[in-house]
């Protein structure tokens, strides 16, 4: 596929609902119990940051799967990193760009991140966005969106089966409401020679189910650019979770691998990677 444009033009959404957070920073959102879901995991818990995983006060961060936004919000409120913004689903993007319009060191990108310059259909969940997924990736994804509506809506209920009752209710098709968008794809290394970056200071990536493509589309005189890597990576067995160190091993980074204890979903980890020719000296 030849060269693509980046900064595609997204549909703007019909209704959009606006939340004050915690800390003061107003965000347009898709549902109160996912934003105040990404709230908490990125800033209050801050999980992206351990292992020695830092942020500078200068640099360059690549949000990979940005989704609403939370993640550069984060960034752009605690330094004055450049921030590039990935999301590929057109409804997600529009609210995406509508939280960031007012930051300057924010670029916002319609497109996913994979091993090369594509297009993938995408199953989109309007009421839970964060678990919109590849549809290749779609069958037996059920569970996992299962699991997130529990996470989600878990403090709203005393009872559990009334829990389990409620999200029955929203796994079916009149609720859910999927919707299939297709979406361009590009890599890594593209993006770095599109915008011309000479070093990314921290990589996060958030992707269900497609963290090997990305990582694949990373070429190897990439490898030594990136300092710090964060990621989330779901439904991988012993073998996988091999494979997934063996890769960050091969091109020079240390790796920790973490279950993700709080949601109680097999299989859930959070990855963090320091790039072992690199100190935060350096930065």
């Amino acid at each position: 596929m030849s060269r693509m444009e980046y900064k595609s033009f997204s549909p703007q959404i019909e209704t959009t609902a606006k939340k004050q957070l915690d800390n003061g920073i107003e965000i347009y959102q898709n549902n109160e119990g996912e934003t105040e879901f990404l709230y908490n995991e990125i800033f209050q818990k801050e999980m992206y940051f351990k292992h020695g995983i830092t942020l500078p006060d200068h640099g360059t961060v690549m949000d990979v799967g940005a989704n609403i936004g939370m993640f550069t919000l984060y960034v752009s409120s605690k330094s004055n990193c450049k921030v590039y913004a990935f999301e590929p689903l057109p409804p997600t993007f529009e609210l995406l760009k509508m939280n960031t319009s007012s930051l300057p060191r924010v670029t916002t990108v319609n497109v996913g991140l994979s091993n090369e310059i594509k297009e993938a259909e995408f199953a989109y969940f309007p009421t839970m966005s964060t678990d919109s997924v590849q549809i290749k990736y779609r069958e037996n994804h059920d569970l996992d969106l299962r699991y997130g509506l529990i996470n989600h809506y878990r403090d709203q209920f005393d009872d559990p089966r009334m829990l389990n009752r409620f999200v029955d209710q929203l796994m079916s098709p009149k609720f859910l409401n999927e919707q299939i968008h297709r979406c361009k794809l590009t890599t890594i290394s593209e993006m770095i020679r599109y915008y011309d970056m000479n070093a990314i200071d921290l990589l996060k990536i958030d992707v269900e189910k497609s963290e090997f493509e990305v990582l694949e589309g990373i070429e190897p005189e990439d490898w030594g650019k990136i300092r710090q890597i964060v990621m989330e990576v779901h439904g991988l067995d012993g073998e996988q979770i091999s494979r997934l160190e063996n890769i960050f091993r091969t091109n020079g980074f240390k790796v920790w691998i973490d279950y993700y204890e709080d949601l109680n979903i097999p299989n859930y980890f959070n990855v963090y990677a320091l790039n072992q020719m690199h100190t935060p000296s350096e930065w």
